[in-house]
């Protein structure tokens, strides 16, 4: 934590804690033998201030990013389920729905509405279907409807000040370091194989098992396609088990795009469940807010009619 503080990050500080109201009752974990699931809601947004961000002074040999081994991404359901614009929804499964529209024009709202009625499709090698389970999946991307970070999204997409860059929100089971499993994030533009926001977060437990830790090594990248020769920024690439190909189709082939600079946030934070944090730097900001969560009990396939 800086130890100067500007009024624009007071400012945001405070609004997000006024979107939440009054922060629920701190309760700390007590360790059981079973697996201790947790439901996990995270908001990344940058700050658009060049006051804040110039706090710190950036160079590219401070600098060490790299990502985890072993590093997954969320699972989504336009992964998870194929929505082939080829055999399209409005061709050979949804035929007659002549105001179809392709996936890339729907809102994330409409996207799941269609997702549902239309049902999964496995993209495993050994093709086996299975159905997602919003209930039971973990690493699961949860729809926009499960978010308790609605009202604070909107407020910073709406502020002059702060862009929105990363909103996950997912269940998992929480261990200790040794087995906790690093996600991968990256948000706002992409430039080429890279965006702007990039990184990962962690979710484990602390040694006495007592308190949740978010480790989170992100970093913000400025780009110009005018390379900066007297500051040689680098920047990792994404592995290639988690590498979004579709940005690389979608980029122009002619353009290449240089890191001019690279605001590097790197912290760790002990957290109390059911508590809301916010972790603060000169160019980025993160709100957190973990809970307990209890899956349900199995369906039956043995129905009493």
């Amino acid at each position: 934590m800086l130890q100067t503080k500007k009024s624009a990050t007071f400012t945001v500080k405070n609004t997000l804690i006024t979107c939440f109201g009054i922060l629920l009752a701190a309760s700390p974990v007590i360790a059981l033998p079973q697996e201790r699931w947790f439901q996990i809601e995270i908001s990344i947004f940058s700050n658009e201030s060049p006051i804040d961000k110039s706090e710190e002074l950036w160079q590219p040999a401070r600098q060490q990013l790299a990502f985890p081994e072993k590093i997954r991404k969320l699972d989504n359901l336009i992964d998870i389920l194929t929505l082939d614009s080829s055999n399209s929804i409005n061709q050979t499964e949804v035929v007659g729905r002549e105001s179809a529209v392709a996936p890339r024009e729907l809102s994330p709202e409409q996207r799941e509405e269609i997702i549902l009625i239309t049902g999964p499709k496995n993209q495993t090698v050994n093709h086996e279907f299975r159905f997602f389970d919003f209930s039971r999946d973990d690493f699961l991307q949860l729809p926009p409807s499960s978010s308790d970070f609605q009202q604070t999204n909107r407020e910073l997409e709406r502020s002059p000040a702060h862009r929105l860059l990363f909103h996950g929100l997912w269940r998992q089971v929480v261990t200790n370091s040794a087995f906790a499993e690093p996600i991968y994030v990256e948000g706002g533009l992409a430039y080429g194989a890279q965006h702007e926001l990039q990184g990962s977060l962690t979710i484990r437990f602390n040694e006495g098992q007592d308190r949740i830790v978010v480790d989170a090594n992100l970093w913000f990248s400025e780009f110009s396609v005018v390379e900066n020769l007297t500051e040689k920024w680098e920047l990792p690439t994404p592995p290639k088990s988690i590498a979004n190909f579709d940005d690389l189709e979608t980029s122009n082939p002619d353009l290449i795009f240089h890191p001019i600079r690279v605001y590097h946030m790197q912290q760790t934070r002990d957290m109390r469940s059911r508590e809301f944090h916010y972790l603060d730097h000169p160019a980025l900001g993160l709100v957190i807010l973990v809970e307990p969560y209890e899956i349900p009990d199995p369906i039956s396939n043995n129905s009493n009619l």
